[in-house]
């Protein structure tokens, strides 16, 4: 007779007969639902994930292995380069740009306005103390304008958050009384202010013009134009004046070779200024130190004019202007014991032989304080980490590369195309030995520079 081995199972029948301790798990009822009638504890209890959950939830060793062995397979670059993909906008996030972009340009143009009319001046006096205000009607007679045009100009400002529209009753113009606080006097309308800021919308307008007149041909023939623009010139001598008050003359100079450079223009040293604008810095200087003398080289016909404006109004006689067309830096055998230069090489169709000017008038001893705009060393720094870059590129293709290109061989730097590494470069190849950055303030850098 057989012997009974049907009824004695194999250790591997049995195992496959166990219930495996997830599936135990599952047909126990959690602690969480016995536990649901004792109140507070069971609310405790429900929170608490069961053990066959956890264990559904822990990924097999395989499935584990598999991504480590995916990812070791993945170069380090392609790893940076995903993660630096920028997020996917949105179509709300296209459409504001452009709203955006259109509101930004139409609030610039009433700002132009205010600005240009004296209307900023005129607020300024008539809401001189705390509580006082006023309406369209005393705008329009105090600037000698049309009250219907004062009137929507004020309604768009009180709109725009510059002035404030006072509570009342009645939408008549004797009414709508308004008021321009006192931040916005500072920004707008008080020179003598360290907060004064409007001075570059000045020439908004004219640059907006160019994208639609200009512009188009320098894309497709590649020259661009130059500066001579009265607005252009008047925006920037307007901005720069406030800076050379509260940056230049009390930080710049003093701090200048040690302050061996406020020692030589106390004394009287010759001084020259390359592409002098409408002569704010030298005017400014030549008012500190009487005892110098300063000497203003320009090309441009807006700015040469605008210069001899100011030198005339001043006053001062130590201060001479040059067209450099003419009579170029480094042209005489006089040298100058300090140069200086404001926010012109990066709009030079040629900033090597401006730079190439300065080696040769500059004395042995000399200091070349020369600045420009603060800039990130690449194109990709710029876009990433510049926060001003959209508006700095949208100036160099309107105005500081256009200007760079107004020749045929134009070098094109553009409004953030002199970085350090290429000041450095450019310096170097002329023959300069000493460069080091001075300050960075205002969004303008300053070099000390030296033989």
């Amino acid at each position: 007779m057989a012997p009974k081995r049907v009824m004695k199972r194999p250790a591997a029948a049995k195992q496959k007969m166990k219930r495996p301790a997830a599936a135990k798990q599952k047909m126990k009822r959690p602690a969480a639902a016995k536990q649901k009638m004792k109140g507070p504890a069971a609310t405790k209890q429900k929170m608490k994930r069961p053990a066959a959950t956890k264990q559904k939830m822990k990924r097999p060793a395989a499935t584990r292995h598999k991504k480590v062995t995916a990812n070791k397979s993945i170069p380090a670059s392609q790893k940076a380069k995903r993660s630096s993909v920028p997020s996917e906008p949105s179509h709300a996030d296209a459409h504001k740009l452009v709203w955006d972009s259109i509101g930004g340009a139409m609030k610039a143009s009433q700002l132009y306005l205010g600005d240009r009319l004296g209307l900023y001046q005129a607020l300024r006096d008539l809401c001189a103390s705390k509580d006082s205000s006023t309406t369209a009607l005393q705008l329009a007679d105090r600037c000698g304008l049309q009250v219907r045009w004062v009137r929507e100009w004020c309604a768009q400002q009180a709109s725009m958050g510059v002035l404030q529209l006072l509570d009342g009753e009645g939408d008549d113009d004797a009414s709508l009384r308004y008021r321009l606080p006192e931040a916005f006097v500072d920004v707008f309308a008080d020179k003598d202010s360290p907060h004064y800021d409007i001075s570059l919308i000045q020439m908004v307008p004219a640059l907006v013009n160019r994208a639609r007149t200009s512009l188009p041909e320098s894309f497709q023939s590649g020259l661009g134009i130059p500066y001579n623009d009265s607005d252009i010139s008047m925006a920037i001598d307007r901005h720069h004046a406030v800076q050379i008050r509260d940056v230049v003359i009390p930080k710049v100079i003093p701090a200048a070779s040690g302050g061996d450079v406020l020692k030589k223009l106390t004394a009287g040293v010759r001084v020259a200024e390359l592409g002098c604008g409408g002569g704010n810095l030298m005017l400014a200087m030549a008012a500190k130190f009487p005892n110098s003398t300063f000497h203003g080289y320009e090309v441009s016909d807006e700015s040469l004019a605008l210069a001899a404006s100011n030198i005339a109004e001043s006053g001062l006689h130590n201060v001479k202007l040059h067209d450099a067309r003419i009579e170029p830096l480094g042209g005489s055998k006089e040298l100058f014991e300090v140069v200086t230069t404001f926010d012109v090489i990066h709009d030079a169709p040629n900033p090597a032989e401006l730079i190439g000017q300065v080696k040769s008038a500059l004395s042995s001893s000399g200091t070349w304080l020369l600045a420009d705009i603060m800039s990130k060393d690449s194109v990709r720094s710029n876009v990433r980490h510049h926060p001003g870059a959209s508006l700095m590129y949208a100036f160099s293709t309107c105005l500081c590369m256009s200007c760079a290109l107004s020749t045929k061989d134009g070098a094109g730097l553009g409004t953030l195309g002199f970085t350090v590494p290429v000041a450095k470069k450019m310096l170097g190849a002329a023959g300069f030995s000493q460069v080091r950055v001075l300050d960075e303030t205002a969004n303008t850098r300053w070099f000390e520079v030296s033989h």
